[in-house]
C-alpha cells in the first residue's frame, strides 16, 4: 500500500510473487455489489455517447489515441463510485494521481505488474470473474488464442474488458462490443504567450458491433474548467461536446 496524500491505493503486485498471492487477493475483492446488475453506470455525459447507457457486463471496450486513458478512466469512474472494483493490468505509466483526479474510488483500485509474458494471461484470467473492471493495457504480450480464451472467460463471469491503447489506434486483436478512436487531441486556454490550459478537446469516434455498429463522432473535453460535467451543442452542428470534470 502507498499514501498518496489523500487516500490509500493497493499497490502494484510483484511479478515475483507467486500466481496465488494474486488470487487471494481476487478472493478478497470479489464483488460484493451490483453483482446481478447488467450494466454498470457511467457518468451522465457518457450515457449519452454509449449505445447502451453503461457499461455491459461481459463486454470489451476498447480505447485508443492520445488522450486514451484518461477517456478509459472516464469510463470506469461512475461504477467505481458505485463500489466496484477496478483492477488496472500494466499501464505502468498511469499515474495514481490521475486515478484521482478522474474521481474513482481509489480504495477500490489494484495495480497490477503481469510480469513476463509466460504468466500475463494467468494474471488477467484470474482477475475475470474476481473484479468487475478490468483495465488492460494493450502492449502487453498476449498471443491471439489468449484473447479468444479470455473473451470468453469474459462473457461467463461478467466482468468487463478496457483494453487501452496510450496514443496508438485502438487494438484489433481482442473482438471489440465498443471501441473508441480518440482523435484530433488539442488544448484550450492558451493565448498568445499568455493564459492557462484549462481542457484538452477530442473529436471521438464510438463503434462496435450490435447497437454500437453505427459509428458515431463526439466532441469531448477532458478536464473541463469548473471540474463540473457538462454538455453542449457541438461548435459545427454535428454531435456533441461533452466536458468531463476532474
Amino acid at each position: 500500500m502507498f499514501d498518496t496524500g489523500a487516500v490509500v491505493v493497493p499497490a502494484a503486485l510483484s511479478s515475483s510473487r507467486d500466481l496465488s498471492d494474486l488470487q487471494e487477493l481476487a478472493e478478497q475483492i470479489r464483488p460484493v455489489v451490483l453483482a446481478r446488475q447488467a450494466v454498470l453506470p457511467v457518468c451522465g455525459p457518457l450515457e449519452q455517447v454509449i449505445p447502451d447507457g453503461g457499461l455491459v457486463r461481459g463486454s470489451t471496450i476498447a480505447v485508443g489515441g492520445v488522450g486514451a486513458t484518461s477517456l478509459a478512466l472516464q469510463l470506469v469512474a461512475a461504477a467505481s463510485k458505485n463500489g466496484s472494483w477496478v483492477a488496472v493490468v500494466g499501464l505502468s505509466d498511469l499515474a495514481p494521481v490521475a486515478v484521482l483526479e478522474a474521481g474513482l474510488d481509489a480504495e477500490r483500485v489494484a495495480f497490477i505488474d503481469p510480469g513476463g509474458s509466460g504468466r500475463q494471461v494467468d494474471v488477467v484470467a484470474a482477475l475475470i470473474g474476481a473484479v468487475d473492471i478490468v483495465m488492460l493495457d494493450s502492449r502487453l504480450s498476449l498471443r491471439d488464442s489468449d484473447t479468444r480464451r479470455l473473451g470468453s472467460r469474459l462473457r461467463e463471469r461478467g466482468s468487463i474488458l478496457v483494453v487501452v491503447s496510450p496514443g496508438n489506434e485502438p487494438t484489433s486483436q481482442w473482438s471489440s462490443d465498443l471501441v473508441f478512436t480518440v482523435h484530433d487531441s488539442r488544448w484550450e486556454g492558451l493565448g498568445y504567450g499568455h493564459g492557462h490550459l484549462r481542457s484538452r478537446r477530442v473529436r471521438v469516434g464510438v463503434g462496435g458491433r450490435g447497437r454500437a455498429s453505427r459509428n458515431m463522432q463526439h466532441e469531448l473535453l477532458l478536464a473541463a474548467t469548473g471540474g463540473q460535467v457538462a454538455i453542449a451543442e457541438c461548435e459545427d452542428g454535428g454531435g456533441t461536446v461533452v466536458a468531463f470534470g476532474r
